[in-house]
């Protein structure tokens, strides 16, 4: 796994424990992690959306209200895209998915089961590892699908 994206999960992590944060958390090379509020903390509509964003397009909005990880490729098929989404899919989905490639067509796969075509875009069930690395989760991975 790249040292960025174990900084991004690590940063992940922290804005998961950081509420009342606002603003840019994380910045290194194209992959920036932040986090922003939109309405009245405490009422009705209120949403606090940690995002993931490479070369400034939202790949991954992370809602801890909502339980939902909603990832993206934003038209961007490329193996940095595919290793980005696949940290957040493995570290904060319930079951670690993964996206693959063949033929130049991507899958969202998880292990022992039929791998579904990829369409861009999804939403998932978030799981919070309590602080999860990379290296834990992966060692769990192939287990927990």
């Amino acid at each position: 796994m790249r040292k960025i994206e174990e900084q991004m999960i690590s940063a992940i992590n922290d804005l998961i424990g950081k509420a009342d944060y606002d603003g840019v958390y994380f910045k290194s090379g194209n992959t920036t992690v932040e986090q922003s509020h939109h309405g009245i903390a405490h009422t009705i509509g209120y949403q606090r959306i940690i995002s993931v964003r490479l070369h400034g397009s939202e790949i991954a909005a992370i809602r801890p209200a909502e339980q939902t990880v909603w990832i993206s490729d934003c038209g961007w098929q490329t193996r940095t895209t595919a290793s980005r989404l696949h940290a957040i899919m493995i570290v904060f989905t319930h079951l670690p998915y993964f996206l693959s490639q063949v033929k130049y067509q991507w899958y969202k796969t998880c292990q022992g089961k039929a791998r579904e075509a990829w369409t861009g875009s999804d939403t998932l069930r978030l799981r919070v590892p309590g602080l999860a690395t990379m290296a834990t989760c992966e060692r769990s991975y192939l287990t927990n699908c």
